[in-house]
């Protein structure tokens, strides 16, 4: 598992293997609970464990229904149905052993749009397999009915085969929102059969994008799409074929689109009623899309050679095709997530894309800086959204020559009161470190962080506290100029001559927003010298680095980032005392000792 790659090609497990690895190394948990669901997924896709049981469990309720309708004596609808399965099985060998039975799939397509659903189930897979010949033979071609102008029967029935190859592919789009997930998942995969052998049995490669299309829609925007169909689509075809990958990108940034119509060209009927239902799930047609996007792991190709998996057919060999050009996919995957990102999206939305932009979105896009909108009012959300925007706004600037000039300022306005407490408060200062780390920038920039972060110390944990040392030291000893703010020599009062108190001496204005305002620089860090005295001795000692001479090299900050108040308290428990401590107390030689409480009502 280690590169992913073995003698069949790339792991298909492999981009859940890479997921929980980055979740083990990034988790600030020492118990690594929150990658849990990530190792469950790679558990999953080697061996399918859930799968197998979600299997049993059908059968095994289904063989209970069935016992318990034999006792009550109501079994004959169980019976019915299976006649009406055994009808469907001859039907459908009828019409494959002779086109003269070609009438029967009329009564299939009555027992797909039935009641029963396990008669309905097997319908449709009878219909699949029905149309899938009948496009191999290349009876249900568009040009199909032209081509047979010289027999007008033969039109007529090429007619009545489109006609009612529209009304399955109809049913299979209702199917799509079934309130049975099994059911979703068949008519999709139903769905993307034909699909598939459409594109196929085309005379040239042309790649049936209005069914396509269709399917996604429907998945996207219907509130009963259940999140195993979701799951399907992503894993079982967008994510494992180049074609399905390029047009569900091109699908998706077109249903986004604001003046999308989808019944334009299009054979579906009730475009009015359908498109305000569309717009009144728009929420719901982001969820689902974003549910889809994020489980796709593959990447834009950016080797025409490395483009070779195809589902609806198989280009010639021509170069123009877009499902050939690497350039095309690029465009389309920049397409979809731009046209994505102007949707009104959820705070957890916003968390999950700003957690990867830098890895999974940034470097494939075609203009990195069209995301600079998207993460600007990100990094103007304030707080936890605001320290996720870093890492992709840090990526633009320096990777894509962004120009940004309030980068600090706003960056500086992230060092509020809550900084220490926040869940991502080690990935900021990761950040935080890489930001401050160039000599270049002015001390006065530097000497206001210093004195903001020695400020937030004064209340926050010590888990807090003790990562806000080093990184003071750290900017200190990367910026001479500074030491100043350890080195203050105290004003005295001009008319007594006597020391000022600090308090009344500080000119900081922690209130300014601007650090090149607040006067930090013109300040002192009294609040290490007040660190100096922290309740929990770990915090004062580590703190007295700064009465001692600045020859030390600086910390290694990623030493200070996953403490927590357990690994303080496993750390202080797990230390051995070099001896006993001394004790004084005296064992009790009676119940109640004089002077107790008791000892004025008690008389012995």
């Amino acid at each position: 598992m280690a590169s992913g790659i073995g003698y069949r090609g790339t792991n298909r497990c492999f981009p859940f293997w890479e997921d929980f690895q980055q979740c083990h190394f990034s988790s600030t948990d020492k118990t690594r609970a929150d990658c849990v669901p990530a190792r469950d997924d790679y558990i999953e896709c080697l061996h399918h464990f859930k799968e197998i049981a979600r299997v049993r469990a059908i059968q095994a309720v289904e063989r209970g229904n069935y016992a318990r309708a034999k006792a009550s004596g109501t079994d004959h609808a169980i019976d019915e149905e299976r006649a009406l399965i055994e009808s469907v099985r001859k039907w459908e060998a009828g019409v494959a052993s002779s086109h003269q039975n070609i009438n029967d799939i009329a009564e299939i397509l009555r027992v797909a749009k039935g009641e029963h659903v396990e008669a309905a189930f097997a319908a449709i897979g009878s219909l699949g397999r029905i149309y899938a010949g009948l496009w191999t033979k290349g009876l249900l071609r568009r040009g199909r009915a032209q081509d047979a102008a010289g027999s007008a029967a033969a039109a007529k029935v090429a007619g009545w085969l489109r006609d009612h190859y529209n009304q399955y592919m109809e049913l299979l789009r209702t199917l799509l929102g079934h309130r049975e997930a099994p059911m979703q998942v068949a008519a999709l995969r139903a769905l993307m059969q034909m699909v598939g052998k459409e594109g196929e049995a085309a005379s040239e490669y042309a790649f049936p994008n209005e069914g396509y299309l269709g399917a996604i829609e429907t998945v996207l925007g219907s509130s009963a799409t259940s999140e195993h169909l979701l799951r399907t689509l992503a894993e079982a075809y967008v994510g494992s074929y180049d074609d399905l990958w390029l047009y569900f990108y091109r699908n998706v940034a077109r249903i986004m689109s604001p003046d999308y119509d989808p019944f334009k060209g299009s054979a579906r009927r009730g475009g009015g009623a359908a498109g305000r239902q569309r717009a009144e799930v728009s929420e719901t047609l982001v969820r689902n899309a974003f549910a889809v996007l994020s489980q796709v792991r593959a990447a834009p190709k950016t080797e025409r050679e490395a483009i070779t998996a195809f589902w609806a057919g198989t280009p010639a060999g021509d170069s123009d095709a877009a499902v050939l050009s690497p350039a095309a996919h690029r465009k389309a995957f920049s397409e979809a997530w731009l046209a994505f990102m102007r949707q009104p999206l959820m705070p957890d939305m916003y968390k999950q894309i700003l957690l990867t932009m830098h890895r999974r979105i940034i470097p494939h896009m075609v203009d990195p800086k069209a995301l600079m909108d998207f993460l600007s009012s990100a990094y103007d959300a304030g707080g936890s959204t605001s320290l996720l925007a870093l890492n992709g706004l840090f990526t633009l600037i320096t990777e894509h020559n962004l120009n940004y000039p309030q980068f600090y300022p706003k960056l500086y306005a992230l060092l509020d009161r809550n900084l220490l407490h926040v869940k991502y408060r080690a990935r900021f200062f990761r950040l935080l470190e890489i930001f401050l780390r160039s000599t270049h920038l002015p001390a006065y920039l530097i000497a206001a962080f210093a004195k903001r972060l020695s400020r937030l110390a004064l209340a926050a944990p010590p888990a807090g506290a003790v990562t806000v040392i080093p990184m003071v030291y750290n900017l200190l000893k990367a910026h001479p100029s500074c030491m100043v703010l350890i080195h203050r020599v105290p004003e005295h009062d001009a008319e007594t001559g006597e020391e000022r108190p600090a308090a009344d001496s500080d000119p900081f204005d922690a209130d300014e927003p601007d650090p090149a305002k607040s006067r930090a620089i013109d300040s002192s860090l009294w609040e290490l010298a007040t660190l100096q005295h922290h309740y929990y001795p770990n915090i004062a000692t580590l703190a007295n680095v700064f009465s001692e001479p600045f020859h030390k090299p600086g910390f290694a900050l990623e030493d200070f980032m996953d403490h927590t108040y357990a690994s303080f308290f496993e750390s202080d428990t797990a230390r051995r005392p070099k001896k006993a401590p001394a004790l004084a107390a005296q064992p009790p030689t009676s119940l109640i000792r004089p002077g107790d409480a008791l000892s004025d009502f008690i008389v012995f």
